[in-house]
């Protein structure tokens, strides 16, 4: 569980404290898998000869389509935290009004 809290703490320390969505850190989560899966494309992945579309190798070409799924994932749970905080504008008690979404 310490892992747990330690993550739980460095997520609290790069939001200021401010509640984010779930669904956004899955997509950060993803994003970051992309950017690592295109450091290994454009360095490592290289010099493996792959089909090239354009003229980009096929392995960079799903890097970045990972990482643009990632951005599509925090967009998503970004718009989906607005929608239900609209949805409860009458029980704001509770609630910070200044979270990031």
């Amino acid at each position: 569980m310490d892992l747990r809290s330690s993550s739980a703490r460095s997520i609290e320390r790069l939001s200021a404290g401010l509640p984010v969505p779930v669904l956004a850190k899955i997509g950060a989560v993803v994003i970051a898998f992309g950017l690592g899966l295109d450091t290994f494309e454009h360095t490592i992945g290289r010099s493996v000869h792959d089909a090239l579309i354009g003229a980009f190798p096929l392995g960079e070409h799903f890097a970045h389509l990972v990482v643009v799924i990632g951005m599509v994932i925090v967009l998503a749970g970004v718009i989906a935290d607005g929608i239900r905080t609209q949805r409860r504008l009458g029980r704001r008690e509770g609630r910070v009004p200044h979270a990031i979404r």
